[in-house]
């Protein structure tokens, strides 16, 4: 799997062979793999959702990675903007206009993920530093993967991730996104394969007759999980009554960049 990735042919990410020399990340998953990949000196600004490497902090920002401020991006003299298809379409047509590139993309499992930051590499001439990069994640994967493997898959934990709870809704990871096959590649079962959307919202019954057991959460409220478990409609999960309801780093939890091997790391060890 790892030599068939690097040896296969790849799309590059722009038509032209451009070299980019100031480039505005608008997702800390982009700002990471920059950074990862050999090009942290390029970064010309981020978002203030970016907090990782702890360089990142001294960039300039510009606003939230939902709504970026286009005027201070612009005033940044970028020649490359990278950000997300779900959030950055709108201001696509604008930046382009001011003769920045742009690239968007939207992983939606681990392999996609390794993918971008693959073609990354390549778009941006980091081709030897990301190959390593490559070969280190894809090295813990497989590592992983066998570890898994002999695991009859009816005998694997079933496990959900909540992003947020609403009154009487609460948002699950579901098949279209990275997080959900986050939560493969660690063993666990998801739920919520069923629903085919990226982030589902579903009703507390619902969720309820699913009975995990595991959850997790993301966050830093260290109150957060004792009052979740000590809220009666929780009491009876599964999951609340063995202590496998968790909380963990947003930054590992909700990033599709090289951390992400952590989180599967990190979830195979909290439900094994």
């Amino acid at each position: 799997m790892i030599s068939k990735r690097l040896e296969r042919e790849r799309p590059r990410m722009v038509e032209k062979k451009i070299e980019f020399h100031r480039i505005v990340s608008l997702a800390a998953f982009l700002t990471e793999t920059l950074y990862a990949i050999g090009a942290g000196d390029r970064v010309a600004g981020v978002t203030d959702s970016c907090d990782f490497p702890d360089e990142v902090k001294e960039k300039p920002n510009v606003s939230s990675w939902f709504e970026p401020d286009l005027e201070k991006l612009i005033a940044l003299a970028p020649d490359l903007v990278v950000g997300m298809e779900t959030a950055h379409q709108a201001i696509r047509s604008t930046l382009e206009s001011e003769g920045i590139q742009v690239i968007l993309v939207n992983p939606a499992t681990v392999e996609e993920a390794l993918d971008v930051i693959l073609a990354m590499g390549e778009t941006l001439r980091e081709t030897e530093r990301t190959r390593v990069c490559i070969r280190h994640l894809s090295g813990r994967l497989a590592r992983l993967d066998a570890k898994i493997k002999p695991i009859p898959f009816m005998e694997r934990p079933t496990v959900s991730r909540v992003l947020d709870i609403e009154d009487d809704r609460i948002i699950v990871a579901g098949p279209l996104s990275f997080q959900y096959d986050v939560i493969s590649r660690a063993g666990g079962r998801n739920v919520s394969g069923h629903i085919k959307e990226a982030y589902p919202k579903v009703s507390v019954e619902r969720f309820c007759r699913w009975n995990p057991d595991v959850v997790f959460f993301c966050g830093y409220d260290r109150n957060f999980i004792p009052r979740f478990c000590a809220n009666k409609k929780w009491r009876s999960l599964k999951a609340v009554r063995s202590g496998q309801v968790y909380q963990f780093d947003c930054g590992l939890t909700c990033r599709a960049g090289p951390r992400m091997v952590d989180m599967v790391e990190l979830l195979y060890r909290s439900i094994y």
